[in-house]
């Protein structure tokens, strides 16, 4: 099983990190990853060029306050309306003699409220790209933002330690010519387990008397015949029980699972994906392996197996499908949530006593399927969407703004913007002593374990919203302090274990890098063609699926030669041309 890589450069990187900060000469040469730059005519942006000299910032008064804005998204909390009065931003103003303010739109007029921002080119000093509809190269190569290469190694070092402590990282991060535009969220991969493929083991339970026998001998299917023995057994439980709108198996509307789950265990991705060879960018949907999956839901579909009315739910996100289905018992297996895992969604009140377990996607071993050709387990512990320096931003401030983000990338930062304030560091928090956690979110014990407070330990009995507590919207990397040691632990803890170790099993051997950015070219191609495509797709395997067309080979190579003649060759070369540029970072 393939470890959590992530979790483990994480914490490496923060070691480094603490080395990287002292003594720094500012004149060392940055390895590939980050290049120098010089100044821009404007005298803000810096761009990368051959020199790798670290860029130089009008020197910063420490006793002077700084007040720098950001734009992002809202978000619902408790406690307070503005993010300028949560805790752990008032505790980093209060440190670096900072005042930072927030721009939030009214949730559901983001893009809108974003898109005015840009018009007016009287930009926020950090903007958060979530709601861009551009990208990163496109929104500097239109002034929008900075690179930020340049300053990293000088500026902030713990962020630039991290990012070289893993080749992965420092691709995502720049690009092809060295410039890096963002601060991203380094997530731990310990805490990106949120979901994936579940089932109801107690189902199979009570159908065999507590004798389930998968024919692959394992504890848990793990095989498409696994898969072949369970649903009959599903099926016969939902049919005795009155449960006509029941269903074994749900999926999406478009009748996969973008993200690869289910359809990984045949060897194809959701969308554009790496092949065996791993060096040539193919489009899952295009391959044999999604036409031995569709053909294999098909026969499952006309068995009763799938979900019937699977196609009519538009509206469902792939990892809340049909809740009434799921959270009513009359489910088998879907795309579950970490949470539901365990007995959690059983109800007692009605005799039905549930257990869900989490599962990987089966494997096509009629088609030589292995693990290695199943990893399109997407999750790589970065956000994808992160926070940019403007253009407008005043040159005088990038010193302390850089100094401000950079805490966050260290450990200390990182515990205080994921877990929350200390004893010692919530003294001066109104919102900390006004909810009764004059102690802190947390400490650690004579035995160094980490606890919670104990109001934490019960919040929603005492009314306190964890959000609202910690500093989870700022930039900075993710710390995993693991479970409270003065938490018991309860058997579906078990469950959720387990299942952050099974959605990894298959890894991302498959995957097709997010680091790999088109260019504008690239990207213009990509487009042209991208959005007919996917709606064919999305048109088609259902119908593939439900029978109303015809499945064979022969319709499915028309059904291909379709999406040729839609343009998949364009963002097909635009990804291959990306991500060969992508190996040579």
């Amino acid at each position: 099983m393939k470890r959590k890589i992530i979790t483990m450069m994480l914490s490496a990187a923060l070691c480094i990190s603490m080395l990287a900060g002292c003594g720094k000469d500012t004149g060392t040469e940055a390895n590939s990853g980050g290049n120098g730059g010089t100044e821009a005519d404007s005298g803000q942006s810096i761009a990368a060029d051959d020199s790798m000299e670290a860029a130089g910032l009008p020197e910063d008064d420490p006793s002077v306050n700084v007040v720098f804005d950001t734009w992002m998204y809202a978000d619902e909390y408790k406690h307070y309306t503005s993010y300028e009065e949560n805790p752990v931003v008032e505790y980093l103003n209060n440190k670096f003699n900072v005042t930072m303010e927030y721009q939030l739109p009214a949730m559901g007029s983001e893009a809108e409220n974003l898109n005015l921002m840009l018009g007016t080119g009287d930009y926020t000093d950090i903007m958060n790209t979530t709601y861009s509809s551009e990208s990163l190269q496109s929104l500097y190569e239109n002034g929008v933002i900075i690179d930020i290469a340049p300053y990293l190694e000088k500026y902030m070092p713990n962020y630039y330690a991290l990012l070289q402590s893993s080749d992965e990282l420092r691709k995502m991060v720049y690009d092809d010519e060295g410039h890096a535009f963002g601060l991203y969220t380094i997530e731990d991969m310990e805490r990106n387990q949120w979901g994936g493929l579940v089932y109801r083991r107690d189902i199979l339970e009570t159908m065999t008397g507590g004798n389930i026998a998968f024919p692959s001998g394992n504890e848990h299917p793990v095989t498409v015949e696994d898969w072949d023995y369970m649903l009959p057994l599903m099926k016969t439980y939902f049919d005795a029980a009155g449960m006509m709108g029941s269903a074994c198996i749900i999926v999406p509307a478009c009748g996969y699972i973008v993200t690869g789950e289910l359809v990984g265990g045949f060897g194809a991705g959701g969308s554009f994906q790496m092949g065996k060879d791993g060096k040539t960018v193919e489009y899952g949907p295009a391959t044999e392996e999604f036409f031995n999956y569709v053909s294999k839901m098909k026969e499952w579909y006309e068995a009763g197996y799938v979900y019937q009315d699977f196609a009519s739910r538009t509206n469902d996100l792939f990892y809340l499908p049909n809740t009434s289905l799921t959270y009513g018992g009359a489910a088998g297996i879907w795309f579950g949530l970490l949470e539901q895992n365990g007995t959690i969604m059983s109800m007692p009140e009605y005799n039905l006593n549930m257990e869900v377990c989490a599962i990987t996607a089966p494997l096509d071993q009629e088609h030589g399927i292995t693990e290695e050709d199943a990893g399109f387990y997407i999750f790589n512990g970065v956000a994808t969407d992160p926070f940019c320096i403007t253009s407008t931003c005043d040159e005088s401030k990038l010193a302390r703004i850089f100094t401000v983000m950079d805490y966050l990338y260290s450990e200390e930062g990182a515990k205080l913007r994921s877990i929350g304030l200390t004893e010692e560091q919530a003294a001066d928090s109104t919102l900390y002593q006004e909810a009764g956690l004059s102690e802190g979110y947390y400490y650690y014990n004579e035995n160094g374990e980490f606890c919670l407070n104990e109001k934490i330990i019960n919040a929603d009995a005492n009314g306190l919203k964890q959000f609202s507590f910690q500093g989870g919207r700022l930039p900075g990397a993710s710390y995993a302090a693991g479970r409270a040691a003065n938490t018991e632990r309860t058997e579906n803890d078990e469950y959720q274990d387990i299942a952050g170790e099974v959605w990894v099993t298959y890894g991302r051997s498959c995957v097709y890098p997010g680091g790999a950015t088109m260019d504008g070219e690239e990207s213009n191609s990509y487009n042209s063609s991208i959005t007919s495509i996917t709606d064919y797709v999305n048109t088609m395997i259902p119908k593939f699926i439900m029978g109303t067309e015809e499945l064979s080979e022969e319709t499915w190579q028309k059904f291909v030669d379709q999406l040729y003649a839609l343009g998949l060759d364009k963002p097909l070369a635009a990804k291959q041309s990306a991500f060969e540029r992508y190996l040579a970072r």
